[in-house]
């Protein structure tokens, strides 16, 4: 295992509620999570308020990807296809998908765009990126704030905004344990 996808999984082992201990039960909620309605652009160029727009009144699973990449990311927005696959129908009306851009001064929507075809993203599925502090702050409201774009952690967050209910789990986690985690949550009341 690369030493770089080693220390991320410690970190991410290290943060409360995440699931990357065990990949067979989800461990609680993250109680503190405040989403900001911080202006961003998906991969279509069209400007959206990240909460009004994304996140309020949905359940969604979040990652974090920069586009350039070529560690990590390919295999979190490999593992989001298979999401989007398993989930179904439920993808877009039940549940939405959100990939965050980790590296916003050259992620435009256009590369987000390439990339998410590149993926097969359907819809119900949106990339972001936006102004770089903007994203920063987004990024550290989320708990995936970091100084260099190629030591993000390989995490999903998922959530359950008319509940209240937040988790985390590792991005790289079998496909049918996600399935799990973001059933539970979409289920929450």
């Amino acid at each position: 295992m690369p030493i770089k996808v080693l220390v991320m999984l410690v970190a991410l082992m290290s943060v409360p509620g995440s699931t990357a201990g065990s990949v067979t039960a989800n461990t609680g909620a993250i109680s503190s999570l405040r989403i900001p309605d911080t202006a961003v652009y998906d991969q279509n160029g069209k400007r959206l308020s990240f909460y009004a727009d994304l996140i309020k009144g949905k359940t969604v699973a979040i990652n974090f990807i920069f586009t350039t990449c070529t560690t990590i990311c390919p295999p979190l927005t490999a593992m989001f296809r298979k999401l989007q696959q398993d989930l179904g129908e439920r993808i877009g009306l039940e549940v939405r998908l959100i990939s965050v851009s980790v590296d916003p001064a050259n992620d435009t929507p256009e590369r987000l765009h390439d990339f998410a075809a590149k993926f097969k993203a359907g819809p119900g599925w949106t990339f972001v990126t936006g102004n770089k502090a903007e994203i920063d702050a987004l990024l550290q409201a989320l708990g995936a704030a970091v100084g260099d774009k190629n030591d993000h952690t390989p995490m999903i967050l998922v959530g359950n905004d008319v509940t209240g209910y937040w988790t985390r789990a590792y991005g790289l986690t079998p496909p049918a344990t996600l399935v799990k985690v973001i059933t539970e949550a979409a289920n929450r009341e």
